[in-house]
């Protein structure tokens, strides 16, 4: 298959586009696969943060980070009216069991902010990219359930996902992770599901004329 983000004619973002920062646990595979939707269409800006490795990547890392990125004397970013910041995370979690209070307190503090969102993957980020290919859940019975999803997600994709082509089934991606979606009492995906078509949707609403479109050339 062509690469194909190389087939989209790349457009500097209008003054009048929408802005979406997304901030990620992942520097390398989260990172990637936002990057591919950056200037593919001039009425949204993508602007996907690299984390340092210096930097925390714990759920309320990346809110801190977030909220340094936009205050200030001298602003890292600049919000608009209309723009989004996304904070995508995974449920695994870590040694000292920290997640979950923190997972809910950034959910919290978003939800009372305007366009701020919290997107959170049951396990992790490799539901969402499983499910541009995949129709069903999956279910595991292995203690490191992360480890097999990317297994997984590598079986499922020759040569294993590649951020440099398989975002261009984004479409399939939020149907599927819709589809399949299911979450617990308190509102947080079950194993196997993933928040994060909700980003993709805000991004496919605006670019889905030249993502069919390139589709169709395939």
């Amino acid at each position: 298959m062509i690469l194909t983000n190389r087939l989209f004619e790349r457009q500097a973002p209008s003054r009048e586009a929408k802005s979406l920062y997304i901030f990620c646990e992942g520097a390398k595979r989260e990172y990637q696969y936002f990057e591919y939707f950056r200037e593919i269409d001039s009425r949204i800006k993508v602007k996907v943060n690299k984390l340092n490795p210096d930097e925390n990547n714990s759920p309320k890392g990346l809110y801190d980070l977030a909220v340094s990125s936009f205050s200030g004397n001298k602003p890292k970013f600049t919000l608009q009216e209309n723009d989004e910041v996304w904070i995508v995370i995974d449920t695994d979690p870590d040694k000292s069991n920290s997640r979950e209070e923190q997972i809910k307190e950034i959910k919290e503090v978003c939800q009372s902010k305007d366009n701020w969102f919290v997107v959170e993957s049951n396990p992790c980020f490799e539901v969402w990219l499983y499910f541009h290919q995949n129709e069903k859940i999956e279910e595991f019975e292995s203690d490191d359930i992360c480890k097999s999803w990317k297994q997984k997600v590598n079986e499922s994709y020759d040569g294993g996902f590649d951020s440099r082509r398989h975002p261009i089934f984004i479409e399939e991606a939020i149907q599927n992770a819709e589809r399949n979606f299911d979450s617990d009492n308190s509102n947080r995906p079950l194993k196997g599901s993933t928040e994060v078509y909700l980003l993709a949707k805000s991004m496919f609403a605006v670019i889905k004329n030249k993502i069919r479109a390139v589709k169709n050339k395939l």
